[in-house]
C-alpha cells in the first residue's frame, strides 16, 4: 500500500527551481482561492534558524504547483495553480520565521489605484479588455458574456480591482485575476471562459471529517428590485425579478437594461446563498477549484438533493500532510 505523500513545486520568475530550498524549511503552506476576492492568495511560512534563509523580493513571481508524489487515495501529480506576485514580506521570532505572502494579482503594480474614466456604447469584453491591457494582461471573458451591451459605465474614483469586483456583481459572473490574466465568466457555468466544458466532482462523506450545513432564511427576501432613470420622464422607474418580498437595490441605475441585469444577478446571488456547506477534507484535491459543480453522497436526503457550486478552497501543506477545506452554496 503506498503511502499519501504530498508533492509540490514553487518556481521564481528567472526559472530558478525553489523546492529544493525551500522544502526542508517549510512550515505551512497556504493558497486560497475564491471566486470573488479578486485574487488568490498564497503563505509560505518558512523557518529561518540559521539566518541564512535568501528571501525573494517583493514584487517577484513564483509559480506554484501542487499536488501528490504517491498513494492509494489520490491522483498522483501535479496542477499547476498558476503564478503569484510575492506582495509581502514578514520576519519574526524566536524561533526565527520568514513568512512569505503572494497574490495571484500584482496589485502593487497600479491594480489599487483609484481612476476616474467613462464608458459610453460599448461592451463588457471591451471594458475588460481594455482594464487587463493597462495592466499588461489579457482579459479571458466567457463568450455570454463578452458582447454584453455597456451603455453607460463610471468609473469614479475607483480602482480597477474594485472595478472588476463590482461589474462581477453587476452580471453575477466570476471575477478574478489569475496568472496574467483576468478571468471573468457565469457564475456556475458549465464551460470556462474558453467555452471548454467544466468537470463535475462527487465528494462523499468518508472523504473528510468536520463539515457544517447551513440554510438561511435570510429574512424570507424573494427575488429583487432596482431603480433606473428614464430619461424620457424624468422620473424614477422600478423593474423587478418577482417574488412577494423582493430585496431592494440600493443604487440607482442608468437604463432599464442595466437595472433588469443588475435585478436578476442580485436575485441569482441571493438565491445561492439560501444554502451553504462547509466541509474539511482530509486529503486534499487539487484540481477543485473554484466555480465548479460538486454532488454530496452520504448526507441526509436535504444535503445531497441540493446542486452544490464551490465558493472557496483553502488548501494547506504542512507536517500534518495536505489538506482542504472547501465552501460551496446552492448552485
Amino acid at each position: 500500500m503506498a503511502a499519501n505523500i504530498p508533492d509540490w513545486r514553487v518556481v521564481l520568475d528567472d526559472g530558478t527551481d525553489l523546492t529544493d530550498k525551500i522544502s526542508p524549511r517549510l512550515l505551512e503552506l497556504t493558497l486560497t482561492e475564491k471566486r470573488e476576492a479578486g485574487a488568490d492568495e498564497l503563505t509560505l511560512s518558512l523557518h529561518n534558524a540559521d539566518g541564512k534563509l535568501a528571501v525573494p523580493a517583493t514584487g517577484r513571481k513564483l509559480t506554484l504547483s501542487l499536488g501528490w508524489a504517491s498513494g492509494d487515495d489520490v491522483a498522483v501529480g501535479l496542477v499547476e495553480k498558476g503564478s503569484f506576485v510575492v506582495d509581502e514580506v514578514e520576519e519574526g521570532g524566536p524561533p526565527d520565521r520568514v513568512t512569505i505572502r503572494a497574490r495571484s494579482a500584482d496589485l502593487s503594480n497600479g491594480h489599487s489605484r483609484r481612476r476616474n474614466r467613462i464608458w459610453h456604447n460599448t461592451t463588457l469584453g471591451a471594458v475588460l479588455s481594455a482594464i487587463a491591457a493597462r495592466h499588461s494582461a489579457t482579459a479571458s471573458v466567457h463568450p455570454d458574456l463578452a458582447a454584453q451591451p455597456i451603455e453607460h459605465l463610471e468609473q469614479a474614483n475607483k480602482s480597477d480591482v474594485a472595478l472588476v469586483q463590482d461589474l462581477g456583481r453587476r452580471f453575477d459572473a466570476l471575477a478574478t485575476w489569475k496568472g496574467g490574466k483576468l478571468v471573468f465568466m457565469p457564475i456556475g457555468s458549465t464551460t470556462n471562459a474558453s467555452g471548454q466544458t467544466l468537470p463535475s466532482h462527487t465528494i462523499t462523506r468518508n472523504q473528510g471529517w468536520g463539515w457544517r450545513f447551513q440554510h438561511a432564511k435570510r429574512d424570507a427576501q424573494n427575488g429583487a428590485q432596482a431603480q433606473y432613470h428614464d430619461p424620457t420622464t424624468g422620473r424614477r422607474r422600478t423593474v423587478a425579478t418577482g417574488g412577494n418580498n423582493p430585496h431592494r437595490l440600493k443604487r440607482i441605475y442608468s437604463s432599464h437594461a442595466e437595472a433588469t441585469r443588475a435585478a436578476a444577478s442580485s436575485a441569482k446571488r441571493r438565491q445561492r446563498g439560501a444554502y451553504s456547506f462547509d466541509y474539511d477534507l482530509a486529503l486534499a484535491d487539487c484540481t477543485l477549484r473554484p466555480n465548479l459543480r460538486v454532488a454530496l453522497e452520504g448526507w441526509s436526503a436535504t444535503v445531497t438533493s441540493i446542486k452544490w457550486l464551490i465558493e472557496s478552497v483553502e488548501t494547506s501543506m504542512g507536517a500534518g500532510g495536505m489538506k482542504q477545506r472547501i465552501r460551496m452554496e446552492s448552485a
